[in-house]
């Protein structure tokens, strides 16, 4: 099923931030905290603010301190404070360094150890030897990353891989990252000739622009669909399709300690993770202090110059993730735990591309688990 993407015209702007900064997040989430979490608790993202991060800046809201790559305040009234991390080289992380390798030798630019940091689940199977990280909550049930194409140029759209593979022979071209790894190589695998890919896209859209819409794109469906249908010498209706509809049921974001951490840490995320939950619930139905927040925090330069936003395009993001199920609860009434089957399946596709980085024994309940997780907590 095509992904149907929201007009400009349904969007709203952003409300004016609480008067009392942060006073939701005291109010809402106070399990104590300080007799089994590290103060700050540190959590390491794998780039820079925006909404996909929604659900982590809800549990400390605005009033919080800005500094350079870095944002800290009380996790409400738990007794402890949380510090969020910028991903990213030349801000968040040190030449080298990644959401991964903080978590064992640390963010060099912060001069801390993390104790969580965003991973992706294919990534974290291919480098389960390296840096072998489990799990512990997935903020995002699917993956933001999409296929989106010109809705005059190809008004029946696509649905599937054989979709994609009936462009062989005509103008269109795929322009993704790569197609030797991860979802690019499961892509070419499952019957897209390669031909029809280009690899090299890194968050542009100058080829979708020039080919006038005769390619498909990758991108976020959270922001990319909305900047061309909003400008970007483009201005016309975009539609969408999410890579997990396409059978590759990625975990993105997903909140991840080093495994070897795990007896360390595990009393306080048995109290944390359920306040993960709520704050994400609390997010999705209204992520309006939030994203003023996040808005704020790159106005004032804490990003890099050239990431930027708008209250029009938080909003979409937002709204966009509920609707599609990006931000949801999945196959059941639960919000922010792991579909085994979907991990198992993830692992299948990608253990042909291991190597020593890998660990060859890997298995799915190496990689993540429910065992944190609040079963009653969810989005109504």
């Amino acid at each position: 099923m095509k992904t149907t993407l929201k007009t400009a015209t349904a969007l709203v702007a952003l409300a004016a931030s609480p008067a009392l900064a942060g006073d939701f997040a005291e109010t809402h989430y106070t399990t104590p905290l300080a007799d089994v979490c590290p103060s700050p608790l540190i959590i390491q993202k794998d780039w820079l603010a925006q909404a996909e991060q929604g659900p982590i800046y809800q549990m400390i809201g605005a009033g919080g301190e800005m500094v350079s790559g870095q944002y800290t305040g009380p996790l409400g009234s738990t007794g402890i404070d949380l510090t969020i991390l910028e991903g990213g080289g030349g801000i968040g992380l040190g030449d080298g360094e990644t959401a991964y390798s903080a978590l064992f030798t640390g963010n060099s630019k912060a001069g801390v150890m993390p104790h969580l940091g965003y991973q992706e689940l294919d990534n974290a199977f291919i480098f389960s030897k390296r840096f072998p990280v489990t799990g512990i909550f997935a903020p995002l049930d699917a993956a933001p990353t999409s296929l989106f194409w010109d809705e005059a140029t190809y008004p029946d759209g696509f649905s599937s891989i054989e979709d994609l593979a009936a462009l062989e022979g005509t103008d269109a071209k795929i322009y993704v990252s790569t197609i030797k790894r991860t979802f690019g190589l499961y892509l070419a695998e499952n019957g897209v000739p390669s031909d029809l890919f280009v690899e090299g896209y890194r968050g542009d859209l100058e080829n979708f622009v020039t080919n006038n819409g005769a390619w498909l794109n990758q991108g976020f469906v959270t922001s990319e669909p909305y900047k061309l249908e909003n400008g970007m010498n483009w201005a016309k209706p975009i539609n969408a399709l999410l890579i997990n509809d396409l059978g590759y049921g990625n975990y993105t974001g997903m909140l991840s300690v080093a495994t070897s951490r795990m007896d360390e840490l595990s009393p306080c995320f048995e109290k944390l993770v359920p306040i993960m939950q709520q704050a994400t619930v609390d997010y999705a139905k209204d992520p309006t202090e939030v994203n003023q927040l996040i808005l704020e925090f790159l106005d004032a330069g804490m990003a890099v110059g050239w990431w930027t936003s708008t209250p029009e395009l938080m909003t979409y993001a937002s709204e966009t993730m509920v609707d599609l199920g990006i931000l949801g609860n999945g196959s059941n009434e639960t919000i922010g735990d792991f579909d085994m089957d979907r991990v198992a399946s993830i692992l299948e596709i990608v253990a042909p591309q291991f190597d020593e980085r890998a660990d060859p024994e890997v298995t799915p309940g190496m990689i993540v688990t429910n065992k944190f997780i609040d079963p009653s907590i969810g989005l109504e």
